[in-house]
């Protein structure tokens, strides 16, 4: 459990480099999962998701109010499944990317609810009532707080749910899921090719 615990944080901490602290592009999915593979004993593998999954997410761009899908928890996800619940590759995979692209539905709740506050909280601060510092420290450990909880609910709740019911499925299933795996990168590469490929329109 204390295993589970710490390596929870750890990929909350690596989420937070996304756009709160850092930005050191620890956050990328190569990366996290390439470390989390390190740190489990398994770096090939955490070198394998992170590229499938930054392959797969290659066409989302955070502009404007877009929050594409997290890129490191769904990376950090798929390592972690493998490493404390010996779910296969190839469902740990896709049980990541359900994560990260549920994160990114409480990531714009978040960002929604702080866009309110900090209209109050400009105005107390103004007035001198309010340390922005304070502000902005509390905010920054509030996210941390919400995404280690998020991490530690999906390892200890969903993922053994996940390896119980993989143990049950037959194996077309299993073949299914294999096959997904190995092409989802290529459809991330498709899907940016086409994007590239458009032409503007001229008048």
């Amino acid at each position: 459990m204390t295993a589970l615990l710490l390596f929870s944080a750890l990929l909350a901490l690596l989420e937070m480099d996304t756009t709160y602290i850092g930005q050191f592009l620890f956050s990328r999915p190569l990366v996290a999962g390439g470390i989390l593979g390190f740190l489990t004993g398994d770096f090939l593998l955490g070198l394998q998701l992170g590229l499938f999954t930054e392959l797969l997410y290659l066409d989302f761009m955070p502009i404007g109010g877009v929050v594409p899908p997290s890129g490191a928890i769904s990376a950090g996800m798929g390592v972690l499944a493998v490493y404390f619940f010996g779910i296969p590759v190839y469902f740990a995979f896709f049980a990541g990317i359900v994560c990260g692209v549920i994160f990114s539905f409480i990531e714009r709740h978040i960002r929604r609810r702080r866009v309110v506050i900090l209209q109050s909280a400009e105005k107390e601060i103004i007035a001198g009532r309010l340390c922005a510092a304070q502000l902005i420290a509390k905010s920054l450990v509030l996210q941390y707080l919400i995404i280690f909880a998020f991490v530690l609910v999906m390892l200890t709740a969903a993922c053994p749910v996940l390896a119980f019911i993989s143990l049950g499925l037959p194996e077309k299933v299993h073949i299914a899921f294999k096959f997904s795996y190995f092409i989802a990168p290529w459809m991330g590469l498709a899907a940016l090719f086409l994007s590239f490929s458009v032409k503007p329109k001229t008048d």
